[in-house]
């Protein structure tokens, strides 16, 4: 599909159709300066009806629910979780959906479980994805081209009580968080408890035995001494609330703080030159504290800033009319249903869209994205080491 306008959307979620997921209405703001069109929604690509499993029962719920995203040359994959439930509990499909640049659905793939974290491997294009964030985690490679998957499990307990979120290839290593820790010293002053399990982890693969098995080594705990980049100061963090992983420019790992309203942001993650750092964040408008989902940063002037809206089931492009500054970071506030431009020197967030549902995973794409549709219906003023050796088995199904 190509993408459409935020009016042109309502008009056509507003059609009923046999299967479709009930739209809930959204009525987003972007502020002056920036244009705003949605590149993906199941409304608009009814394709997207899951399709049946070999020896599962029929199942056809339209997608809903999108998260992460991850772009790679020319394609843009879009994981829609169909509200299964963060375990994996009631046996339920997620949706790997390939996109190409503008928004054409060219392919899409059942994901046993709730699909988590998105990976592709420039150098093969395998895709990595995590499942059920909550515990009983996998991750599945997907081969694309064959649509061949190879499914690996993580430990279960893992060693810190929960499971495997987002992921991310860096420097030839794939890494995951560690999200829904089990967590110590719960007090009335300290309600949320202390992590001192792994944060992050590195993830290797065997495939000597099957089932295969996923086999993550911490890197950093919860509880790490970090520098806290407010003010300089050296203490000991407490990341209770892992979720989203991203990269940043400079080739750093960043794992949200979710419910800590907090980044933690690694440096040469699993050298012996490792650094941590934790970053508080304030919303500018309420002055308060606030939580958020996942980071990304524009790294190019006139790229297009992919982000998720989970509960109005659409994914957004957002451009900079007059180009993005360098590296500029943005993040999706929970607390606020906004999507932020994030001081990553401060910690100040400051609205650039409002009027969300839930805002979610966080990607970029230095090409722009899709055909430009009229200013006049698009912009609203507003004021203010893995090297798997599931590789060679997956290659050689290509």
């Amino acid at each position: 599909m190509r993408p459409h306008s935020f009016i042109a959307l309502c008009a056509l979620a507003a059609v009923s159709a046999v299967g479709l997921v009930s739209p809930v209405k959204a009525n987003p703001t972007v502020a002056a300066g920036y244009s705003l069109t949605a590149f993906a929604s199941p409304f608009a690509d009814a394709g997207l009806n899951q399709t049946n499993v070999a020896g599962t029962a029929p199942v056809t719920p339209m997608v809903s629910s999108p998260d992460d995203i991850a772009i790679s040359g020319g394609n843009v994959f879009i994981g829609w979780g169909n509200n299964v439930p963060g375990d994996g509990g009631n046996g339920g499909l997620s949706t790997l959906a390939e996109y190409n640049l503008n928004g054409t659905l060219e392919k899409s793939f059942n994901i046993q479980g709730h699909l988590e974290g998105i990976a592709v491997d420039p150098a093969t294009g395998l895709v990595y994805t995590d499942q059920n964030e909550d515990g009983n985690s996998s991750m599945t490679i997907v081969n694309t081209v064959t649509g061949s998957q190879a499914r690996f499990g993580y430990p279960n307990p893992s060693a810190h009580g929960g499971g495997f979120d987002g992921l991310q290839l860096l420097n030839g290593n794939l890494y995951a968080s560690a999200s829904s820790p089990n967590t110590v010293n719960v007090s009335p002053s300290n309600p949320n408890g202390t992590n001192v399990s792994p944060l992050i982890y590195q993830v290797t693969a065997n495939t000597a035995n099957y089932p295969y098995n996923a086999i993550p080594t911490g890197i950093v705990n919860g509880n790490a001494q970090a520098t806290n980049l407010n003010n300089g100061q050296t203490v000991t963090m407490n990341n209770f609330d892992p979720d989203s992983l991203n990269v940043t420019p400079s080739g750093s790992l960043i794992v949200t703080n979710e419910s800590g309203a907090q980044l933690t942001i690694v440096s040469n993650p699993g050298a012996t030159s490792q650094s941590v750092g934790v970053l508080n964040l304030t919303n500018t408008v309420t002055g308060v504290a606030a939580s958020v989902d996942d980071t990304g940063f524009a790294t190019s002037a006139n790229g297009s800033l992919l982000f998720a809206d989970g509960k109005t089931n659409v994914v957004y492009a957002l451009t900079a009319i007059g180009g993005f500054s360098a590296d500029q970071a943005f993040s999706s506030d929970k607390t606020n249903h906004t999507l932020d431009a994030l001081n990553f020197s401060t910690g100040a967030l400051t609205p650039i869209v409002t009027g969300l549902g839930s805002p979610a995973g966080i990607a970029f794409s230095n090409t722009p994205v899709g055909t430009p549709e009229p200013a006049s219906l698009l912009t609203f003023a507003a004021g203010g080491a893995i090297l798997l050796l599931a590789r060679r088995r997956m290659n050689a199904a290509r």
